[in-house]
């Protein structure tokens, strides 16, 4: 092992690099090369790993086949049968090098080695350079040389996407090709902790985060990992709050890569990527309806063809992919905070010389004859905004009474936010918060339509993850603030913090049983994540599971014999039920999408979920036997996490970015009556309800 950092990101994996994820597909390519399959297209956007797949392919196939790899440059004045030519001579080039002698041209170098049959790996090709008539000519010329020489294969990898591809270039769509999919959650898991093993090692909750924020990309992957590990390798961890901290930096890191995706695109492509940052809330979702009004409300020339083309043109360099028939998400979030720091709209079209109109007047109007009947609805809107003016004064004044009554009331940041009075009356809210993404996370409390936050702990570490006690009169949450996660409790005024678990290794996710008699947690102390209960005091802490894979998560069940938690043990992330002594265990969901964070209804029948198995995460409900699953949220735009239920099973909780942040939210358990009850700049997340 390399003693520098071992996440590589300035080059193409070589052999003995690990390589991760792809080997159902390296396996199909090697295969269908076997069978006599002439070409196959490899396509994947920038930078993931089409060069290091085909490294390993070619270790793959070198017993059987003599294995040619040969890099494709496409100029920008050259023709495609001058691409063909250049591409020929390249070929015979590297058989001359393998031969060890001179051979006057490609096709005698092919039959010097008829005797063995070759298999032509080419590097380097974009559907830019497949778009057209030059691209479609590329591809007949490719053909012509594939039927002289039936007994060569060829692999050959393509910048982009292959559906948008064969938008560009319909001749594309007949031939065999392949897509490298992102990585999944476990394989960016793999990705950052085997490279680093015994030197670094990452909080489950970091993985997830980096594997949200890349969208699995491996490139992007490989550069948190390697910028964290500067970081971070002395202290030999990394918690979420370290990936949110470095996010800026490997923003400027990726800077020349997205620059270079940037600048490979047309004008009129730039000009619908800065439109999408004026798109606020959606979170890289994007409608050809939402750009189309967005360009002309900012007085940008694009005519609904040219927002057609330019969406066909992100699909296939690979920064878009397609959600529905007229709905996109970016490849990568980073992309689309990249574009929201380095190209602001108006710069783009003031650069472009495309700004007809001033900034201010970008959104008039041409002026219209004047209409009573206009007038009228304007006075009556205006007569509703100013009765919502004083019936909001008149709350605000009572909330500031409330709050100047109560001494101990921690004034909220969240003081201006709107909220709305639904579900139950009584009861209230524990969740973290903090106003920043380099803040630390607070314990706040606030009633359960979201009014009077209060925060409970103020300490210049983190304090997470809160937990009731049956009776209300506590929360048990986790703590930082000792050099490492320990499992903490304290009244619910938060007075008399107390340090329950005293260990120095970490500790997680409490969850007080129904019965008040055990709080059950995850800890790392033997050496992986397993499930811990304890007695309430911190006394007598036992190990529930017995298993070399993470458990995280607990949740009890109502009568408090039973735990539900959510495990990789089986090679993917699926809820799990144990029994309290560590007998019974039982696995509930079998998807190979993600599933997280069980949390039992408070009659015992339901457990809520979240699964990614719509391609974002959402609120699952199923049986307590792990039958009948069906989705609650319905929230394809943004990601939904954490249900907990009220305690009189009447609504869920959980946190979703829906809205442009993490705020709290509840709903009915059949998924209906949404609510933000949180809608604020601010970051608020695990919440759990007591009544």
């Amino acid at each position: 092992m390399s003693l520098g950092n071992p996440y590589i990101v300035d080059r193409p994996l070589a052999e003995g690099d690990p390589f991760v994820g792809r080997y159902d597909l390296l396996v199909g390519v090697a295969q269908g090369v076997r069978r006599g399959r002439q070409l196959v297209l490899v396509y994947g956007p920038a930078r993931t790993g089409k060069t290091s797949f085909l490294r390993q392919l070619l270790k793959v196939l070198s017993a059987d086949f003599l294995v040619v790899s040969v890099q494709l440059a496409w100029p920008e004045d050259g023709s495609p049968r001058q691409v063909m030519q250049d591409l020929r001579a390249s070929i015979a080039d590297e058989l001359t090098a393998m031969l060890g002698e001179p051979v006057p041209d490609l096709g005698a170098a092919l039959a010097a080695v008829r005797d063995r049959e070759a298999v032509i790996l080419i590097d380097g090709l974009s559907v830019t350079d497949l778009n057209g008539e030059p691209g479609a000519d590329f591809v007949t010329q490719l053909q012509g040389f594939m039927a002289r020489t039936p007994a060569v294969r060829f692999v050959v990898t393509v910048d982009g996407m292959p559906a948008g591809a064969s938008l560009l270039n319909p001749a594309l769509a007949s031939l065999p090709s392949l897509e490298l999919e992102p990585f999944t959650l476990e394989e960016t898991e793999e990705t950052l902790l085997r490279p680093a093993t015994g030197r670094l090692t990452f909080d489950f909750a970091a993985i997830r985060r980096i594997w949200q924020l890349t969208s699995g990309h491996p490139y992007f992957v490989q550069l948190f990992g390697h910028l964290l590990f500067i970081r971070h390798a002395v202290a030999g961890r990394v918690g979420l709050h370290g990936v949110d901290q470095i996010v800026a930096d490997v923003l400027a890191a990726a800077h020349p890569i997205m620059e270079r995706i940037w600048q490979s695109c047309s004008s009129q492509t730039r000009v619908l990527l800065s439109l999408t940052n004026e798109l606020q809330g959606r979170h890289g979702v994007l409608t050809v309806g939402e750009l189309r009004d967005s360009a002309r409300q900012h007085g940008a020339p694009l005519s609904d063809a040219g927002i057609e083309a330019g969406m066909q043109e992100l699909l296939a360099v690979g920064v878009l992919r397609r959600l529905s028939a007229d709905s996109y998400s970016f490849y990568s979030d980073l992309f689309r905070q990249w574009l929201l720091k380095y190209k602001p709209l108006a710069a783009i079209l003031e650069t472009l010389s495309m700004k007809r109109r001033l900034p201010m007047f970008a959104t008039s109007r041409p002026w219209r004859p004047f209409s009573w009947r206009s007038a009228g609805l304007w006075l009556a809107a205006v007569g509703m905004l100013s009765a919502i003016i004083v019936l909001w004064n008149m709350r605000g004044s009572a909330r500031r009474v409330a709050m100047e009554s109560s001494p101990s009331a921690t004034p909220s940041p969240f003081a201006t936010r709107a909220t709305l009075v639904i579900g139950p009356a009584l009861g209230r809210i524990a969740y973290m918060a903090k106003d920043n993404p380099d803040a630390m996370w607070d314990i706040w409390v606030m009633r359960a339509d979201g009014s009077d936050p209060q925060r409970l702990t103020d300490d210049p570490a983190h304090d997470m993850s809160p937990g009731w006690s049956p009776d209300g009169e506590s929360i048990a949450f986790v703590s930082e603030r000792d050099g490492n996660r320990e499992i903490y409790v304290m009244k619910a005024d938060g007075t008399q913090q107390i340090n329950l678990t005293h260990h120095p290794s970490e500790d997680w996710s409490p969850a007080w049983s129904p019965d008040d008699s055990s709080i059950a947690f995850s800890s790392y102390r033997d050496g992986n994540w397993e499930i811990y209960v304890m007695g309430v005091d911190g006394s007598n802490p036992m190990r529930v599971t017995q298993n070399s894979a993470a458990d995280y998560g607990p949740c009890w069940s109502p009568d408090s014999r039973q735990i539900a938690f959510h495990s990789n043990r089986d090679g993917n992330w699926e809820i799990y039920v144990v029994g309290r002594d560590g007998e019974g265990l039982r696995r509930l969901t079998e998807d190979e999408a993600t599933d997280f964070a069980p949390a039992w209804s408070p009659d015992g029948k339901t457990v809520a979920f979240e699964s990614y198995r719509d391609g974002n995460m959402e609120i699952y409900l199923m049986a307590a036997d792990g039958s009948d699953v069906r989705t609650l949220s319905n929230e394809p735009y943004s990601n939904e996490h954490g249900p907990a239920w009220a305690r009189d099973g009447t609504r869920l909780l959980y946190f979703s970015n829906r809205d442009g942040g993490w705020d709290l939210f509840s709903m009915r358990p059949d998924g209906t009556e949404k609510v933000n009850l949180t809608l604020s700049p601010y970051l608020e997340q695990g919440p759990r309800w007591h009544e």
